[in-house]
This record gives C-alpha cells, sequence and structure tokens, in this order.
C-alpha cells in the first residue's frame, strides 16, 4: 500500500525548507570547520558545483565541498569514482566523503527548490541520457541529499567501481546503476512521511556506526 498522499506532496516541500533551513544553522560550525580544512589540504576553491538533473530534468548545479585535489585547472571531483580519481582525494576529502559531510552544502540545494532531504540522488546528464526511460519516472520527483539506494550502496559502489578499473564507467552503466533503480523506483512509488523519516533515521545512523569503527 503506498506511503504516498496528495495532501504530503505539499508538506513534504514545507519539511524540506524548515529541515533545510534549521541544518544550516545548527550545522553552520561544522561547515566552517570542513571549509578551512579543504582550504588548507590543498589549493583550489572550498565548494564543486556539480551539473545534475532535477525534478522534470531540469538541470541545476548541486554544490558539494571540494574534495579531490585540482586537475587540470579544475576541481575534477566530479563523476565515478575510478582508480586514478582515487589517487587525487585528499585528506579532508577521504574524511568528509566517508562521512558524505561534502553533500551537506546541498542542504542549500533544498531551501532554492532544487533539491529534497530525502529523493534519489540527483545524475549527471550523461548516464540520465542513456538509462532516459527510467529516469523519467525517478525525475518525477525532486533527487535527495539522502535516499534509500544511496544508504544501500555508498560504499559498495565506490569499491566495485575502483576494482573494476578502466571498465568502471561500464560497470557503473551496466550493473550498478540497474541495482540502484530498483531501490529508486520503490521509493519513488512509496515514498511519505514516515519513509522519509525512515531513511533520514538510516543515514544518521549509519554515519554513526561508521564513526564507532
Amino acid at each position: 500500500m503506498p506511503l504516498i498522499t496528495d495532501r504530503y506532496k505539499p508538506f513534504k516541500r514545507v519539511m524540506d525548507i524548515v529541515g533545510a533551513i534549521v541544518g544550516l544553522i545548527i550545522l553552520s560550525p561544522v561547515f566552517i570547520v570542513i571549509a578551512v580544512w579543504v582550504k588548507m589540504d590543498s589549493s583550489g576553491p572550498i565548494l564543486y558545483k556539480q551539473t545534475r538533473v532535477t525534478k522534470d530534468g531540469k538541470l541545476f548545479k548541486a554544490i558539494k565541498f571540494r574534495s579531490m585535489r585540482v586537475a587540470s585547472g579544475n576541481a575534477a571531483n566530479d563523476g565515478i569514482t575510478t582508480p586514478d580519481k582515487q589517487d587525487r582525494i585528499t585528506k579532508s576529502g577521504v574524511f568528509i566523503r566517508k562521512y558524505r559531510l561534502d553533500e551537506l552544502t546541498q542542504l542549500w540545494n533544498v531551501v532554492v527548490g532544487e533539491m529534497s532531504l530525502v529523493g534519489p540522488r540527483p545524475q549527471t546528464p550523461k548516464y540520465v541520457e542513456i538509462h532516459a526511460q527510467t529516469y523519467a519516472k525517478i525525475n518525477t520527483i525532486r533527487p535527495g541529499i539522502t535516499g534509500l539506494a544511496s544508504i544501500k550502496f555508498h560504499e559498495r559502489e565506490e569499491r566495485m567501481l575502483v576494482a573494476a578499473g578502466d571498465k568502471a564507467d561500464d560497470v557503473y552503466i551496466h550493473k550498478i546503476l540497474p541495482m540502484k533503480f530498483k531501490y529508486n523506483l520503490f521509493y519513488v512509488r512509496n515514498y511519505g512521511l514516515w519513509f522519509d523519516i525512515k531513511i533520514i533515521w538510516w543515514t544518521i545512523m549509519g554515519m554513526i556506526n561508521k564513526a564507532r569503527r
């Protein structure tokens, strides 16, 4: 029985705005610490903007803390993880990527209506075009800072891509994305207030469990 109701749609947006603003205020000291660390750790900008696809196929710039050294004049931490990109991850980048702190800046994307607190992670135009029919269904809602598929695949995905070496792109397109589609489509069909709360809780607990290791 789907959890989604027509009445939840506008409430989800209200929850996004309130939650994102509160999050930005509470986490502002954390943002300052991360920003200083990123700047001192390697030369380049503190923030990195990635072109992603949001609701109804519109493009936007997803904001992240830079986690990789600048390559060829660009803060090249876009796209999938490959062995050469793995080598460019900074010390601060290893930490903030492990706990997904690099994505906290996307609270601003939530405030301006480009993202949601919970939803399928935003994808690059390249992979949306390859799997156009599936993303036409996924992109009927706003992408999220956290989501069901990202909880399931965050660490496993990077391990698979690094192990794939030069074939990382093919592995991502033909193996990883189809596995994530199952979770993303399930969320699109079933999202609701309590489901969103559960996913936020699972995300927080996942970060706490990592810190305990």
